[in-house]
């Protein structure tokens, strides 16, 4: 068995709602619950999620389909153009696929930067038509149905773009790119944090998961423990991580000072200031309750 004197837990909130019972002895009461309450949704490139009580998923999903060209920059007979967001509220005219009137949206990626742009769509869609979806693709044996499950169902879309043009080559959709993480435990089976309807106490839950349990030496880290501006986010999973390396090497009185201007010392030099474990984390604690009520102002 290995031993640790700290531990930074990186695993999806998802993960831990389902493996609570790995901690031994378990996590405080208050951790727990923070884990427990929190929603975690699913934010797939075209692994659409299943509706999921249980979890609090919230089902927002993703598909990317690419084009030889983005026709829809193309000024058509009218002048119109799409670029950046679009939307199709309560679309009536795809009975067939869509009998509900599900709202459909796009990003499209051609407007991007140069160095990154790509004539793609990235369709989102969440909720019950993303359950349809995930379910239907679950029946095809082969990627080419898949594709084609998707290329026709988004066609009542994508074709009501300005230069539209079925017969034109540059309409024709020539990729499609998926992911499920809604089937992937690894993942928790989903992809990022939530506030689900009925939340009650949702800042201090997100407080209770970024403060881990500095006493037995566990941190989390993940977008589940962000700050708010980037919660559910890559970024705010990045600068986590980052916060939790700050939090321990202050403990440890061991921080450079670039990273803390106000402890002195030359470019890259570590600093050892003599406050232990103890202070340092309840400045942090600090730190995470200041945020909260800057928060909190910024609502009122």
């Amino acid at each position: 068995m290995l031993a640790f004197d700290e531990i930074v837990l990186t695993t999806p909130l998802g993960w831990l709602k389902q493996n609570l019972d790995a901690f031994n002895p378990p996590l405080p009461p208050r951790l727990s619950k923070a884990i427990q309450s929190m929603g975690y949704g699913c934010l797939e490139k075209a692994g659409f999620p299943e509706i999921n009580a249980q979890h609090q998923n919230s089902n927002l999903s993703q598909v990317y389909i690419s084009f030889p060209k983005a026709f829809w920059l193309t000024p058509d007979a009218e002048g119109r153009t799409v670029k950046g967001f679009c939307q199709w509220l309560s679309p009536r005219y795809a009975p067939d696929s869509n009998s509900e009137a599900w709202t459909n949206e796009i990003v499209e990626l051609a407007s991007l930067d140069p160095s990154v742009a790509h004539p793609t769509l990235l369709f989102y869609t969440y909720g019950a038509e993303s359950h349809h979806i995930t379910s239907t693709l679950g029946t095809f044996t082969n990627e080419k149905e898949k594709e084609e499950f998707l290329y026709d169902f988004f066609r009542p879309y994508y074709s009501r773009l300005p230069s539209y043009d079925p017969e034109s080559p540059d309409c024709k959709p020539v990729a499609c790119f998926a992911t499920d993480w809604l089937h992937d435990e690894l993942a928790g089976n989903g992809s990022y944090t939530n506030f689900p309807v009925g939340l009650q106490e949702g800042d201090q839950d997100i407080l209770a998961m970024r403060f881990g349990v500095p006493t037995e030496g566990i941190w989390l880290a993940g977008e589940h423990t962000a700050k708010f501006v980037a919660l559910g986010t890559v970024t705010g999973a990045y600068w986590s991580g980052e916060e939790i390396g700050k939090r321990i090497a202050r403990a440890y009185g061991r921080l450079k000072d670039e990273d803390n201007n106000n402890q002195g010392g030359s470019q890259g030099e570590e600093v050892h200031e003599e406050k232990g474990p103890e202070k340092g984390l309840e400045e942090e604690k600090m730190g995470v309750k200041e945020e909260l009520d800057s928060k909190r102002k910024r609502d009122e």
